[in-house]
């Protein structure tokens, strides 16, 4: 599955980006990340569906809608580390699941990411909304602070993150934040903004927060149903600030939005706005948040010049989760939901914008993967990606840029909350280690075993789709095609063991 590429292609890909920087002047990049948000949540992906979302639309209509987008991981932490790394986050010590609320850093300094990328090309860079990939917390004076490595930080419950709260230093910077990867301002909340509900700027807790009587360390202004309104509101200043003290400065914009996952509520304007469910208000708030972005954009006369990329973290929740008596289609036509192994969990929004460089109104069905950013911006920078970054990255500028329809992507990889893998290439799709979900929450969801991608190997029990013919995932046809199943288990198993898919 590797790839190295001639030098003369690398050539060829610096010699394109410094056409499209004739005047020597970049493109401003905002990446906006919705959380727990469905392929159907946007509706020109799903005309049938129960509300509408013209702001994102407006991104297709005035650029490329990518219809065969995926995140590499089904839930939240794993995926927002592949989409800033270009590197699965398997191959870190988070084999599964999310990172805990007071666990470690996952991105260490040394790591190239966007945003350090970026800064090598002279871009002023932010980071904006909940973080939820680790910080590196300094203990009260006598703590050892191993508190990462024990159960009870793992079991992220009500109970224990109290315990912990206590033996943090909030007080003091971290050793391992934003700053110390790239980003050369944040403001965010670290985890969802209802585990550590404090707004964290830089390296540091701001504001006046304290423990509550519950033992959470709280900061009152953290509100559910207000959050991404206050990141919306830094991340135009931010914008406005970088503008005002050098005019030519480009700048990346990491906005990470909480909206619509569980932990937010809908403001008061949205509550029954869908007359569907409050998950679907929430959308609306999403909608209205990228909304702002389009109009601020347009307002300070940089929007041709600003290229977005809008997606998602993971699929939607699944119904009876947080909601209930829901007609919307939030996973669309997919088998499954958010923490799953089918592509419900997985297939997402992806919307591109650049009125300077891309055709409007353009559809595409190239495979993406939200590890793609990574190797993308570095081409349109004219990077040349060492050995160890990006490292299951493919670079998907002439799709944007509409040089090619032929494919550019023809595997990947993607992972389920409590372990197992699929690999996807041309029209299959391979599951290890479950016969069902992959998800944790019910019986059906529960691995016969779970190997990859901690053990020599794959285990010879999972599930076999030929997606071009069934792309619902409604025929398992393991039993069927042995030889195509051993044929994909080898693939996977040389590409968690040699360290890279590029």
């Amino acid at each position: 599955m590797k790839n190295h590429l001639p030098k003369f292609l690398t050539l060829l890909f610096v010699l394109c980006a410094n056409a499209l920087f004739a005047d020597g002047h970049r493109p401003n990049i905002m990446v906006i990340l919705a959380d727990d948000f469905g392929w159907g949540d946007v509706s020109c992906n799903n005309p049938g569906s129960v509300f509408q979302t013209p702001h994102l639309d407006r991104i297709a209509e005035e650029g490329i809608r990518f219809t065969n987008a995926h995140t590499p991981h089904s839930v939240c932490t794993p995926t927002r580390y592949a989409l800033l790394t270009g590197r699965y986050a398997w191959r870190t010590e988070l084999r599964e699941g999310v990172l805990v609320s007071y666990g470690k850093a996952l991105i260490r300094p040394g790591r190239q990411t966007l945003p350090s990328l970026l800064k090598k090309y002279g871009y002023r860079t932010g980071a904006f909304g909940k973080w939820h990939l680790g910080l590196d917390w300094e203990p009260v004076e006598g703590d050892p602070g191993d508190w990462i490595w024990g159960t009870q930080v793992f079991a992220n419950t009500n109970a224990a993150i109290p315990v912990i709260a206590r033996r943090v230093d909030h007080a003091q910077p971290v050793k391992v934040g934003p700053t110390h990867i790239g980003f050369d301002t944040a403001l965010i909340t670290p985890s969802n903004n209802t585990r550590i509900p404090v707004w964290f700027k830089d390296d540091r807790v701001i504001g006046n927060p304290a423990f509550d009587e519950q033992g959470f360390f709280r900061d009152p202004t953290v509100q559910r149903d207000s959050v991404d309104d206050y990141h919306i509101e830094h991340t135009l200043a931010f914008i406005d600030e970088t503008r005002k003290n050098n005019a030519d400065q480009p700048f990346f914009v990491y906005l990470p939005l909480n909206a619509a996952h569980g932990a937010t509520f809908p403001p008061a304007r949205f509550k029954g706005r869908t007359q569907d469910s409050s998950r679907g208000d929430k959308c609306l708030w999403v909608n209205e948040s990228v909304g702002k972005i389009l109009s601020a954009l347009d307002e300070r006369g940089i929007a041709d010049d600003t290229l977005i990329i809008f997606s998602a973290d993971n699929g939607p929740i699944e119904p009876p989760r947080y909601f209930s008596d829901t007609k919307h289609k939030a996973a669309g036509p997919y088998r499954g939901y958010k923490t799953d192994i089918w592509d419900g969990g997985f297939r997402v929004p992806f919307l591109v914008r650049w009125p300077e460089k891309i055709e409007a109104g353009r559809v595409s069905d190239q495979l993406v993967c939200l590890t793609d950013v990574f190797a993308t911006v570095a081409a349109l920078m004219g990077e040349e990606l060492h050995e160890w970054a990006g490292e299951d990255s493919v670079n998907q500028l002439p799709a944007f840029l509409g040089e090619t329809s032929a494919p550019i992507r023809t595997t990947m990889i993607t992972q389920s909350n409590i372990g197992p893998m699929a690999i996807r290439h041309n029209e299959w799709k391979l599951i290890v280690d479950t016969t069902g979900s992959g998800g944790p929450k019910t019986p059906s969801a529960q691995p016969t075993i779970i190997t990859a991608p901690w053990q020599a190997s794959p285990s010879r029990v999972g599930q076999l789709y030929n997606i071009e013919r069934d792309p619902y995932e409604q025929h398992d046809l393991w039993i069927k095609h042995p030889e195509k199943v051993e044929e994909l288990r080898l693939m996977l198993k040389d590409s968690i063991w040699t360290g890279r898919t590029r």
